[in-house]
């Protein structure tokens, strides 16, 4: 914008959004760059980036919990393999694995950020925090975001069998659960194939929480009695996760960084693409939101209070633990 040309000693302006990626529709946008050649999934990007990819996937996903969930009553017996103690280990190991997995994500990611704002402050650059979150070139999605931010997308597919677990348990998936499952395909989808600065705040936050819900889980595969107070605290980080990541993301839809290279203030976000992401992850948040609260409600505070009125605590259908609902 090159009415801010005057004040370019200011690192960073908030103003209104340009209206030509407010009103304008993603179409035709070049595929972004995808993980460095040679790395991991790097040939197979463009064709697991077509939309067709993620909404089938969730399309027979959502239905086939549908149906199962329709089969099945409060007397359902597990499945007989779910009684072996090769299915305990198995789950054990899937929970073990999406702990050190989402660790590994957390920590790469960080580290790149962080190595990415001291590399343009080391460059003598203004605005070093949000334009290592915001540019393309020189930012934070070629340094790491391409890369982590497209395998923790293909993550969610794999996190279904979640969903899997409980099922085979004889239990129902509860709305919570199908919800969370199919719109954070989505939702990854639209933040990577748009590089939408923001989805960084997804990959990170949600990295960090998986570790803590995965560790968890472990634990209790292993009969570890976790206190009542932390699983609180898990499930009320999870609700946290959601309210101050979507605010945060939604800040970037505001944000002017100066660009040294252009001599001006530039959007955070330069494309309808990357505005329609955020749209699609904002909107994602708010019915999770209420239904994590939903949960968090029936679990701590319906549950505390019924054995005090005589009654038996109603149980919470779909979960495989009390905790935390399963991503």
């Amino acid at each position: 914008m090159s009415s801010y040309r005057s004040v370019s000693n200011v690192s960073t302006l908030i103003s209104s959004p340009p209206s030509s990626i407010v009103f304008s529709l993603p179409m035709g946008l070049d595929m972004p760059q995808g993980p460095p050649d040679g790395s991991l999934f790097a040939e197979s990007f463009n064709w697991l980036m077509d939309v067709r990819v993620p909404v089938t996937i969730a399309t027979v996903y959502a239905t086939a919990v549908h149906v199962l969930n329709r089969s099945r009553g409060a007397g359902t017996p597990p499945a007989r393999f779910a009684t072996t103690a090769l299915f305990k280990w198995l789950v054990i190991a899937h929970n073990l694995g999406l702990c050190v997995y989402s660790a590994w994500t957390c920590v790469g990611m960080t580290s790149s950020l962080i190595q990415t704002v001291l590399e343009n402050k080391a460059g003598g650059r203004d605005s070093s925090l949000w334009r290592s979150l915001c540019s393309l070139d020189g930012g934070i999605w070629d340094k790491g975001l391409s890369y982590y931010g497209f395998l923790f997308y293909l993550s969610k597919f794999y996190e279904v069998l979640d969903t899997a677990i409980i099922l085979a348990k004889g239990k129902k998936s509860s709305l919570l659960q199908t919800y969370h499952h199919a719109g954070a395909m989505m939702s990854m989808w639209a933040g990577i194939r748009f590089a939408s600065p923001p989805i960084w705040i997804f990959v990170v936050f949600n990295s960090l929480i998986h570790t803590l819900m995965y560790f968890y889980y472990t634990l209790s595969g292993i009969n570890v009695r976790v206190p009542r107070a932390l699983k609180r605290a898990l499930t009320t980080a999870q609700i946290c996760q959601f309210v101050f990541g979507g605010s945060l993301a939604i800040s970037h839809f505001f944000i002017y960084y100066f660009d040294p290279s252009q001599g001006e203030y530039t959007s955070c976000l330069v494309n309808p693409g990357q505005t329609f992401a955020l749209f699609v992850n904002v909107a994602y948040l708010a019915p999770l939101t209420y239904l994590f609260v939903g949960f968090w409600i029936d679990s701590y505070v319906r549950n505390r209070k019924a054995p005090l009125a005589g009654k038996a605590a109603p149980p919470l259908k779909g979960k495989s633990k009390p905790a935390a609902a399963k991503n």
